[in-house]
Protein backbone atom coordinates (compact mmCIF):
# COMPACT_ATOMS: atom_id res chain seq x y z
CA UNK A 1 0.00 0.00 0.00
CA UNK A 2 1.29 3.58 -0.84
CA UNK A 3 -0.41 6.91 -0.53
CA UNK A 4 0.15 9.91 -2.29
CA UNK A 5 -0.87 13.38 -1.19
CA UNK A 6 0.41 16.76 -3.23
CA UNK A 7 -2.32 19.55 -2.53
CA UNK A 8 -5.87 18.95 -3.15
CA UNK A 9 -5.37 15.52 -4.64
CA UNK A 10 -4.40 12.23 -3.34
CA UNK A 11 -3.95 8.93 -4.80
CA UNK A 12 -3.97 5.22 -3.00
CA UNK A 13 -2.47 2.36 -4.66
CA UNK A 14 -3.44 -1.51 -3.13
CA UNK A 15 -1.27 -3.95 -4.56
CA UNK A 16 -2.80 -7.51 -2.36
CA UNK A 17 -2.33 -11.38 -3.63
CA UNK A 18 -5.43 -13.25 -4.74
CA UNK A 19 -6.22 -16.59 -6.04
CA UNK A 20 -3.56 -18.46 -8.32
CA UNK A 21 -0.75 -15.95 -7.72
CA UNK A 22 -2.99 -13.12 -9.18
CA UNK A 23 -1.85 -9.81 -8.37
CA UNK A 24 -4.36 -6.93 -8.55
CA UNK A 25 -3.12 -3.42 -8.24
CA UNK A 26 -6.02 -0.68 -7.51
CA UNK A 27 -5.54 2.96 -7.81
CA UNK A 28 -7.83 5.33 -5.07
CA UNK A 29 -8.67 8.75 -5.51
CA UNK A 30 -9.28 9.88 -2.20
CA UNK A 31 -10.85 12.30 -2.92
CA UNK A 32 -13.57 11.45 -5.17
CA UNK A 33 -14.26 9.28 -1.69
CA UNK A 34 -16.44 6.80 -3.96
CA UNK A 35 -14.74 4.10 -2.57
CA UNK A 36 -14.47 2.22 -5.85
CA UNK A 37 -10.85 2.09 -7.99
CA UNK A 38 -10.20 4.23 -10.58
CA UNK A 39 -7.88 1.60 -12.28
CA UNK A 40 -6.62 -1.59 -11.91
CA UNK A 41 -5.05 -4.11 -13.33
CA UNK A 42 -2.73 -7.44 -12.29
CA UNK A 43 1.21 -7.57 -11.88
CA UNK A 44 2.69 -9.76 -14.61
CA UNK A 45 3.02 -12.96 -14.33
CA UNK A 46 7.11 -13.80 -12.83
CA UNK A 47 8.97 -14.17 -16.33
CA UNK A 48 12.05 -15.74 -13.62
CA UNK A 49 12.40 -19.31 -12.21
CA UNK A 50 10.28 -18.10 -9.45
CA UNK A 51 6.68 -19.81 -9.44
CA UNK A 52 5.10 -17.86 -7.06
CA UNK A 53 6.20 -14.04 -6.18
CA UNK A 54 4.70 -11.28 -4.07
CA UNK A 55 5.15 -6.99 -4.16
CA UNK A 56 7.70 -6.14 -1.55
CA UNK A 57 7.64 -2.30 -1.97
CA UNK A 58 5.91 0.01 -3.97
CA UNK A 59 6.77 3.81 -4.54
CA UNK A 60 5.22 7.03 -6.58
CA UNK A 61 7.92 9.32 -8.33
CA UNK A 62 7.86 12.76 -6.91
CA UNK A 63 6.06 13.96 -9.17
CA UNK A 64 2.89 11.11 -9.12
CA UNK A 65 2.95 10.04 -12.44
CA UNK A 66 5.55 6.89 -12.25
CA UNK A 67 4.72 3.58 -9.69
CA UNK A 68 8.10 1.52 -8.84
CA UNK A 69 6.68 -1.73 -7.57
CA UNK A 70 9.69 -3.95 -6.83
CA UNK A 71 8.94 -7.52 -6.61
CA UNK A 72 10.42 -11.08 -4.84
CA UNK A 73 11.40 -12.59 -8.04
CA UNK A 74 14.39 -9.87 -8.31
CA UNK A 75 12.19 -7.58 -10.94
CA UNK A 76 11.10 -4.11 -10.65
CA UNK A 77 8.22 -2.95 -12.71
CA UNK A 78 7.52 0.64 -13.82
CA UNK A 79 3.89 2.04 -14.26
CA UNK A 80 2.63 4.95 -15.90
CA UNK A 81 -0.59 6.02 -13.28
CA UNK A 82 -2.58 7.40 -15.93
CA UNK A 83 -2.50 4.41 -18.09
CA UNK A 84 -2.21 1.85 -15.27
CA UNK A 85 -3.96 -0.54 -17.16
CA UNK A 86 -1.98 -0.79 -20.14
CA UNK A 87 0.63 -2.60 -17.85
CA UNK A 88 4.52 -1.69 -17.22
CA UNK A 89 6.14 0.76 -18.75
CA UNK A 90 9.35 -0.88 -18.22
CA UNK A 91 10.94 -3.78 -16.18
CA UNK A 92 14.17 -3.83 -14.86
CA UNK A 93 15.90 -7.37 -13.43
CA UNK A 94 18.24 -7.94 -11.12
CA UNK A 95 20.61 -11.08 -12.37
CA UNK A 96 19.04 -14.24 -11.53
CA UNK A 97 18.69 -15.29 -7.96
CA UNK A 98 21.47 -16.50 -6.04
CA UNK A 99 23.71 -19.44 -7.08
CA UNK A 100 23.66 -20.85 -2.95
CA UNK A 101 20.33 -22.27 -3.97
CA UNK A 102 18.03 -20.44 -1.39
CA UNK A 103 15.54 -18.56 -3.28
CA UNK A 104 16.37 -15.10 -1.46
CA UNK A 105 13.87 -12.07 -0.87
CA UNK A 106 14.02 -10.83 -4.45
CA UNK A 107 14.01 -6.81 -4.78
CA UNK A 108 13.52 -5.93 -1.36
CA UNK A 109 13.44 -2.31 -2.15
CA UNK A 110 12.90 0.64 -4.22
CA UNK A 111 13.11 4.38 -4.20
CA UNK A 112 12.95 7.22 -6.70
CA UNK A 113 16.48 9.03 -7.11
CA UNK A 114 16.42 12.99 -8.75
CA UNK A 115 19.07 14.46 -10.69
CA UNK A 116 20.86 17.85 -9.51
CA UNK A 117 18.45 19.75 -11.88
CA UNK A 118 15.09 17.71 -10.90
CA UNK A 119 14.31 16.66 -14.33
CA UNK A 120 15.91 13.07 -14.71
CA UNK A 121 14.73 10.47 -12.38
CA UNK A 122 15.73 6.90 -11.75
CA UNK A 123 14.83 4.40 -9.42
CA UNK A 124 17.16 2.13 -7.47
CA UNK A 125 16.77 -1.28 -5.97
CA UNK A 126 18.27 -3.71 -4.30
CA UNK A 127 17.93 -7.92 -4.95
CA UNK A 128 19.18 -11.46 -4.49
CA UNK A 129 22.13 -10.63 -6.35
CA UNK A 130 23.92 -8.81 -3.72
CA UNK A 131 23.31 -5.25 -5.71
CA UNK A 132 22.22 -2.00 -5.59
CA UNK A 133 21.31 -1.00 -8.65
CA UNK A 134 20.37 2.39 -10.46
CA UNK A 135 17.66 2.22 -13.71
CA UNK A 136 16.81 4.84 -15.92
CA UNK A 137 13.56 5.22 -17.27
CA UNK A 138 13.94 7.17 -20.48
CA UNK A 139 16.56 4.24 -21.65
CA UNK A 140 15.12 1.11 -23.00
CA UNK A 141 15.73 -1.28 -20.39
CA UNK A 142 17.50 -3.47 -22.95
CA UNK A 143 20.04 -1.15 -22.62
CA UNK A 144 23.87 -2.09 -21.49
CA UNK A 145 23.82 0.68 -18.89
CA UNK A 146 20.98 -0.31 -17.20
CA UNK A 147 21.47 -1.49 -13.52
CA UNK A 148 24.81 0.61 -13.07
CA UNK A 149 26.27 -1.18 -9.47
CA UNK A 150 26.18 1.58 -7.07
CA UNK A 151 27.14 -0.88 -3.95
CA UNK A 152 27.62 -4.68 -3.91
CA UNK A 153 27.93 -7.28 -1.18
CA UNK A 154 28.69 -11.08 -0.91
CA UNK A 155 25.01 -11.73 0.55
CA UNK A 156 21.59 -10.74 -0.74
CA UNK A 157 20.54 -6.94 -0.06
CA UNK A 158 18.07 -6.86 3.18
CA UNK A 159 17.57 -3.06 2.96
CA UNK A 160 19.47 -0.22 2.13
CA UNK A 161 18.57 3.27 2.73
CA UNK A 162 19.33 6.41 -0.05
CA UNK A 163 20.29 9.65 2.22
CA UNK A 164 20.43 13.45 1.39
CA UNK A 165 23.82 14.45 1.02
CA UNK A 166 22.91 17.97 0.88
CA UNK A 167 21.47 17.81 4.28
CA UNK A 168 24.19 16.06 5.82
CA UNK A 169 23.28 12.21 5.41
CA UNK A 170 24.86 9.79 4.01
CA UNK A 171 24.62 8.91 0.57
CA UNK A 172 23.96 5.08 0.43
CA UNK A 173 23.49 3.14 3.89
CA UNK A 174 23.36 -1.12 2.90
CA UNK A 175 22.60 -3.54 5.28
CA UNK A 176 22.90 -7.34 3.71
CA UNK A 177 21.12 -10.86 5.05
CA UNK A 178 24.69 -12.03 6.61
CA UNK A 179 23.86 -9.29 8.92
CA UNK A 180 27.00 -6.65 7.26
CA UNK A 181 26.12 -2.92 7.22
CA UNK A 182 27.76 -0.42 4.89
CA UNK A 183 27.78 3.26 5.12
CA UNK A 184 29.28 4.46 1.62
CA UNK A 185 29.60 8.32 2.05
CA UNK A 186 31.72 9.65 -1.27
CA UNK A 187 29.96 10.11 -4.41
CA UNK A 188 31.01 10.00 -8.22
CA UNK A 189 31.01 12.67 -10.46
CA UNK A 190 27.51 11.78 -11.26
CA UNK A 191 26.54 11.93 -7.73
CA UNK A 192 26.57 8.19 -7.18
CA UNK A 193 27.61 6.45 -4.45
CA UNK A 194 31.27 5.12 -5.09
CA UNK A 195 31.38 1.63 -4.20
Amino acid sequence: MVVLHQGRWSTYVLITCGENNQHPIRLYDIARKSGHAVAETTLEPSASQVVTFEATTATFSSEGRLLAVARSDNAVHMYDVRALTKGPLATFKHKELDAVGSAGYGAVHACWVEGRDRRRVGIVSGGNDGCVRVWDPLIASSDKSQGKVLARTEFDVAYFAMGDMWTGEKPLVLGHCGGGLYVYDHLDGDGLPIC
